[in-house]
C-alpha cells in the first residue's frame, strides 16, 4: 500500500514576508555573531561569561525573536555591544 503525505506537497517556492520583529532578530543575530567572532569567544565561553546557557546563545545567533531583553543585555555587555551597534537594527 502506498500512502502520500499531504504536507510534503506544499509549494516550496512561496516566500513568506518576515515581520519587523523577525527582521530585527535576524540583524541582531548577525551583530552578535560577528562581535563574538571578533573577540574570539566560542558560544560556550560567551554563555559562561553572560551567565546564560550555550543553547540560549545558539538561539540568539539563529535569530530567535523570543529572547528576553535581560538576556540580550547580558550578552551585549560581555561582547561590548553598544547603542551604536544596536542602531543598525532600527535601519
Amino acid at each position: 500500500m502506498v500512502t502520500v503525505d499531504l504536507f510534503e506537497q506544499e509549494d516550496h517556492n512561496v516566500k513568506q514576508e518576515k515581520s519587523p520583529l523577525e527582521m530585527m532578530a535576524e540583524k541582531r543575530s548577525q551583530i552578535i555573531f560577528k562581535q563574538r567572532m571578533s573577540v574570539g569567544l566560542t558560544q560556550s565561553e560567551l554563555a559562561e561569561r553572560a551567565n546564560v546557557t550555550q543553547k540560549t546563545v545558539s538561539r540568539i545567533e539563529r535569530g530567535d525573536s523570543k529572547v528576553r531583553e535581560t538576556t540580550l543585555q547580558k550578552v551585549y555587555e560581555v561582547l561590548g555591544i553598544t547603542e551604536k551597534h544596536l542602531e543598525a537594527l532600527k535601519e
